[in-house]
């Protein structure tokens, strides 16, 4: 008999996933304490009171706490997840109509295939909806865990499964826009209500056409994201040029606009 497992995630494409943006803030306030301290001959670090203009160097350096950057609009649409302005996960490999278990009287068979795209990421990452919509479906299933389903203004259904947890207010007739947050990121489904950790944290992302037939969201979903890259490495560099410049005030104020005020991974 076949354990019941997720079958493994093929290998990623090639997508843009430049992570800089927060590496330029890291490197400017990695080299601010190394003029605190020196080594000496035998390799011993010895500790010196830091000058009154490295004092005033460090002080002039605002830095963001761990967030997620707001979502980035494209066309009326937002890509499924959020992104982050600190180290963390966020792939999508195309595994549409890649083959996936089924439970058929009572056996665990390979019959099935892959009617949407995993978008892997830590466990507690905002879900966004795609689409503006009404909220038509929200609970448990057995393959999907905790989803939540979306019928699009344009008439598609947009479904997000394996959440660990749905946010406060996404009830069945609630209204959504493109960009509001429906739950967290999990790994639920594949057995009875509460079922987890058959499988990686990541959110099942699925659409179905009007006509009741799945489509592959592969492609708006790169494209979706190239756009959040490009706008929000844009946005960060800014940030980090105000940052190195101690314009505080400049600073907050497009740091308000770039974050959301959300807990991290973990905080639901």
């Amino acid at each position: 008999m076949l354990r019941r497992r997720h079958p493994s995630f093929p290998p990623r494409p090639p997508l843009p996933r430049p992570r800089l943006a927060l590496f330029v803030s890291v490197a400017l306030l990695a080299g601010v304490p190394s003029l605190l301290s020196s080594h000496d001959a035998a390799g011993q670090r010895r500790d010196r009171q830091p000058s009154a203009a490295a004092g005033r160097m460090l002080a002039s350096f605002p830095v963001a706490a761990p967030a997620y950057y707001r979502p980035v609009i494209v066309d009326g649409k937002a890509f499924p997840v959020a992104r982050s302005n600190f180290l963390s996960l966020l792939e999508f490999p195309n595994n549409w109509h890649a083959p996936r278990l089924r439970l058929i009287n009572g056996t665990w068979q390979l019959v099935g295939v892959h009617l949407g795209i995993d978008i892997i990421s830590e466990r507690g990452t905002p879900v966004l909806a795609m689409e503006r919509g009404v909220v038509e479906n929200v609970g448990w299933t057995f393959y999907s865990g905790t989803r939540v389903g979306v019928r699009g203004a344009d008439g598609r259904y947009y479904l997000y499964a394996h959440l660990s947890s749905v946010q406060r207010g996404i009830l069945p007739g609630a209204q959504v826009g493109a960009g509001a947050v429906l739950g967290r990121v999990g790994n639920t489904g594949y057995g009875p209500p509460g079922h987890r950790d058959e499988f990686p944290p990541h959110l099942h992302f699925g659409i179905e056409a009007a006509s009741g037939e799945w489509v592959n969201p592969y492609p708006i979903l790169v494209k979706l994201y190239s756009a959040v890259v490009a706008q929000t490495v844009r946005a960060q560099t800014i940030l980090d040029r105000l940052a190195a410049a101690g314009k505080r005030g400049a600073w907050g104020t497009l740091a308000g606009r770039t974050y959301m005020s959300l807990n991290l991974p973990g905080g639901e």
